[in-house]
Formats: C-alpha cells, structure tokens, sequence
C-alpha cells in the first residue's frame, strides 16, 4: 500500500514538472534581491510556473537586453529596464495595454492601475504603448552625518570659519563650504577623512550624475526661459526644441560646481556606486549623493550606529534625478511564456509586493497607497521626503538614440573633470555635435 502511494505521489510530481512552464527574468544587481524573493512567493500560489531570476550589472545588463531584442531570440522572458531606455528597450516589449485587452482572465480585479504614481506609470510608456508595469520609483537622495551636522562643536567652529550656520546644503555652491570642512587635509579637526562621497568614473553613473549638478540650471527661471520646457522623452540634457541644452555656459557652470567639490571627495574620477557607498558605511565621508535602497546598508554599519542618529536624509541640493525601473514582457517569446510572464510581473507591482519589498528591501515604491501607509512610513525613513523629491526631479533622455549618445558623454565628461580636456563652450559644443551626428541618422 505505502509502495503504490510512493508511485502514485512520483507521478504526480512528474506530471507537475511536465506541465509546468519555466520563464526567465534578467535583473539588475539593485532589483535582484527583492525580485528572487517575489518569486519565491509567487511560486508558492503558482506551482505550475517557475521562475528563475538572472542578476547583471548595469553595464552588462542593458547591452545584454538589446542584443536579446536585436537578435529576437528571446533569451530572457521578462526584462528589468531602466525605464529611461524605454526608445531602446521598448521595441522587444510587449505592450501590456494590449495584452490585458486580450486575455481579461489573467487581469488581477484588485490590481488598480490608478493607484500607480502618475509619473511611474507614464515612464513605463513608449509611443502610446504601455511597455513595463512600474517596479522601482528610484531616486537619489542626499545622505549626510547627522550627528555630526547636529554636534555643538562642529557647528561654533563651522560658523567661526565660515560666517554661517553649518546646515543641510541646500545648493552645491553651500556644499563646497561644508565639504571642505569636513575634510581632514583642510580642516585638522575634522572628524571625517572627506567631506563628500562623488562618483564620476567614465562608465553609465557619469551620465546621471552630471544631471544632479545641471538639472538645477536647466530647471531655473533662466534655464526654462532660454530652453523651453523640458520633454519627457528627451530630458534635461535637451531643449524644447529638441538641441543639446548642456553646449552652453549654463553647462559649464554645472561641470565647474563638480570640479569644486572634487578635491574634498576620495577618488572621484575613479569611484562608482559600491566605493561611494563603502565610503559612507565607513564613516569615512560626512555626506553622499546615493539612491534610495543602499539606505539599508548603511543603516547595518557598525561605523553608523545608532543609525537613527548618525543617518540623515534630505533632497538632493538642487534637483534629485530619476531612476526609475519597470518589468516588461519579451515580445518574441511564446504566447504561453506570455500569459506566465504577465501573471509574474503583475504579482511583483502589485499592492502588496510594492508594500513588501519597500519594507524587506528598501525598493522605492511605486504605489500611492504605500507612500501613504503608516507602516512604510516607519520602516523606511525616506519615504516622507520622496513625494516632494519626486516632484521636481530632471530626466536622462528616453529616446533610442540615448545608448550612443551616452557613450559618447561619459567618455568625454570624464576627461572634462580629469582636465584632459579644456573646461570650455567650445569643448561642449563639440561633444554636441557628435550627438546632432548621431540623431541625424
């Protein structure tokens, strides 16, 4: 009796597995975490789908996406994109409006497409097709040693060298200031090595990096006067009228309030993500511009605790950029793969993932009802300030064109720092022109 039970249980499970479709998500290293754990949860109420999640830097990640869809050999079966690749990144995607019109029966009732942010939806859309589901509302924040900016001491001799209060910058002009007196080779008393954490390496973090500095510029009453409003599509490295915003002496300004802080930074030309964040964990620098999930890492350092006292959080001095991520579907996979793939990602942006992975993994949501929720709230300590950050934030542009023309900057922004090249108009009109090249053809 127990053998016949044994077999009958082995068969079941074989029949399990035959019928059971196996799909494939590409992450990037930031969503990949919360993403495996999201698929461990919805295979629990979906046995007969399997999901296997792949993590890849940034650097390897968007090239490996195009080839995927250049080739159309539907390598990966959801794609986590940065959705401000969408002009790229959109031509292998399934259009999920469509979809859904479709195949009705796979549409959550309780999913509320309305209680998506505005601005995280509307970027997840490309030539009036809905391209990714929002999944990551990212934002960088500006992080900063909040026992020491509050320390009576530090703030008399802030005042006696400087003439004003030690604050929060507000600009980056103020930032100089306290960034320099953080600094141990300009202040022997300071009780941090460096004053700032910057990254400015020749790599895909140069391009939205510079945008921190020139998006005040071009957000200004000056910068719209001369400019025209900013197009989602194109962004803030553009004018209205669709010409390269940064070829001008307002774009130089933005390299020169860089170059200012440099010197008060360790290794600025040659840090990246994972430096910055080391340096700030190690108590080695008093304030960094970061996004919003190393938060959690930083709170489990032993050089920051007790983190609710040492661990500041405020808007970026100026303007914050965007970085928001969605989940879309590969349009040259099977209809069957497809149906399993949309039940995937609608599960991963729903209510109560958006909630979860906040909570669990400091992903910024993507929901209105999570930035309002009490518990959030409290979890993490970011969530009050983003709704006022996410209303003023600047834009990488979104067309197809933007893989080239961010190849052609991060090399030569970053000599522009290093001094290789001359600090110059002339210089950032030529860069111009290549991209005008590139955008001709």
């Amino acid at each position: 009796m127990k053998l016949k039970l044994l077999f009958a249980v082995m068969v079941m499970l074989s029949m399990l597995a035959l019928a059971q479709i196996t799909i494939s998500v590409v992450a990037c290293s930031d969503n990949a975490d919360s993403l495996k754990w999201l698929a461990q949860e919805f295979m629990k109420q979906n046995p007969d789908i399997k999901v296997e999640v792949t993590t890849l830097s940034w650097e390897v990640l968007y090239p490996r996406i195009l080839a995927d869809i250049s080739a159309k050999s539907g390598a990966f079966d959801v794609f986590n994109w940065d959705v401000m690749t969408a002009g790229a990144v959109s031509q292998g995607c399934v259009d999920l409006l469509e979809f859904m019109k479709q195949n009705p029966d796979l549409v959550d009732p309780d999913y509320d497409m309305n209680d998506l942010l505005p601005l995280a939806k509307n970027l997840g859309i490309w030539d009036g097709k809905l391209v990714g589901f929002p999944y990551f509302n990212n934002t960088m924040l500006f992080y900063y040693r909040k026992d020491l900016f509050e320390n009576p001491k530090y703030k008399e001799e802030f005042q006696k060298m400087f003439g004003r209060p030690l604050r929060v910058p507000t600009t980056w002009a103020e930032a100089v200031d306290v960034a320099r007196y953080f600094t141990k080779s300009y202040n022997k008393n300071s009780p941090t090595q460096y004053g700032i954490a910057l990254m400015f390496p020749t790599t895909h973090t140069m391009f939205y990096m510079y945008l921190i500095f020139f998006g005040p510029y071009r957000r200004s009453v000056e910068g719209i006067t001369r400019f025209g409003e900013v197009d989602l599509d194109y962004g803030d490295y553009f004018t209205a009228s669709k010409k390269p915003a940064f070829a001008s002496d307002l774009g130089l300004k933005a390299f020169e309030d860089m170059k200012a802080l440099m010197p008060y930074s360790p290794d600025p030309l040659g840090s990246d993500y994972g430096e910055t964040i080391e340096y700030f964990s190690k108590g080695i620098v008093a304030m960094v511009p970061q996004w919003t999930n190393p938060y959690l890492q930083f709170k489990s350092s032993p050089a920051l605790q007790p983190a609710e006292e040492k661990i500041g959080i405020a808007p970026m001095p100026g303007r914050s950029v965007a970085g928001n991520w969605a989940l879309g579907i590969n349009k040259f996979i099977s209809p069957e793969k497809q149906k399993a793939a949309f039940k995937f990602i609608q599960f991963a942006t729903s209510k109560w993932a958006d909630k979860e992975k906040l909570i669990r993994f400091a992903i910024a949501p993507v929901r209105k009802s999570t930035l309002e929720d009490a518990e959030a709230q409290n979890a993490i300590p970011w969530v009050k300030v983003l709704p006022s950050i996410y209303a003023d934030e600047t834009f990488r542009p979104r067309i197809p064109e933007e893989p080239r023309l961010e190849d052609i900057s991060n090399i030569n922004f970053a000599k522009i720092l290093a001094g290789e090249l001359p600090l110059t108009l002339e210089t950032l009109q030529n860069i111009a022109t290549q991209w005008e090249d590139v955008l001709s053809k």
